[in-house]
């Protein structure tokens, strides 16, 4: 993304402190957007702002993707989902004002250590898990599920978050299939990659298992440089955990992986399933 200009800046500043919010640092940039931490003149507290400039986005994101996402996020409340106060709208800025990850994310996490501890490991898959049962229990498919996506807390807790891609279904619609190509090709199921219709809930799944292998290994348990190579390798279940990792991953978490990281939709577990798994802690 470009540079933010002084001036564009101070107009993003503007509107916070008419909110009684005083912007901070940048902490986080995505596609569209960036985020900023900001502290509330009314309750003290600090709080990100995702911002996003809609002069810079596509017109269809504008258009299909944004109005989901906002309509979205205002509805999820639960300790493992990234909690939305407040949405602000403006002819150039749209920001939403959401509860401080103060440990960042997962991915940044990984770079820093390497990898997670198996233990550490167990407790964010179970509380991802968990809000991934949530917001498909209400009928919403995430759809780019990765490790920037995954924020963590000073007190261990996980939370989901960014919801840009996501797709919320009628109750009792009978098709909750999807066409739209979303998400990182790296975390991305084999039915998805293979472009035929997909169920974006056993897919947000499989990419809870390459987030999984992340995490223990410190590396992405499959190649993405080349699509066709990487289907065929996920449809094989050629899932090899690195040598200098193999002896620290305990057999059951080996195993957990390979189940989650299951090619076949009609075996992949759910979330139910997976929070049932031995593996994961209570």
């Amino acid at each position: 993304m470009e540079i933010v200009t002084q001036r564009k800046f101070m107009r993003m500043a503007d509107i916070l402190a008419n909110r009684k919010f005083h912007i901070g640092q940048q902490v986080g940039e995505g596609t569209y957007s960036r985020v900023y931490t900001a502290e509330s003149a009314t309750d003290g507290n600090t709080y990100a702002v995702k911002v996003l400039d809609k002069t810079k986005v596509r017109t269809d994101y504008l258009k299909k993707f944004m109005p989901r996402e906002l309509d979205i996020i205002l509805k999820l409340k639960h300790p493992n989902v990234i909690n939305t106060l407040e949405i602000i709208q403006k002819r150039d800025f749209v920001f939403q004002i959401m509860e401080y990850a103060d440990e960042g994310d997962v991915l940044h996490m990984i770079q820093r250590r390497e990898f997670i501890p198996e233990e550490k490991c167990r407790r964010i898959v179970r509380d991802v898990t968990r809000g991934l049962q949530y917001i498909h229990d209400l009928n919403i498919a995430h759809r780019d599920l990765k490790c920037e996506n995954i924020l963590m807390f000073s007190d261990g807790r996980a939370t989901i978050s960014d919801f840009g891609f996501s797709r919320a279904f009628d109750v009792g619609t009978s098709n909750t299939t999807c066409q739209t190509f979303c998400g990182s090709t790296a975390y991305a199921s084999p039915e998805l990659l293979r472009g035929i219709p997909y169920d974006p809930n056993i897919s947000d799944v499989w990419s809870l298992g390459v987030i999984t292998f992340t995490m223990l290994c410190g590396s992405m348990p499959f190649d993405d440089s080349n699509v066709t190579r990487l289907v065929r390798k996920q449809t094989a279940r050629e899932i090899t955990f690195p040598e200098k990792r193999h002896g620290d991953v305990t057999a059951s978490a080996r195993q957990f992986v390979r189940q989650v990281l299951e090619p076949d939709i009609n075996v992949r577990p759910t979330p139910a399933q997976i929070l049932e798994m031995t593996w994961i802690p209570t």
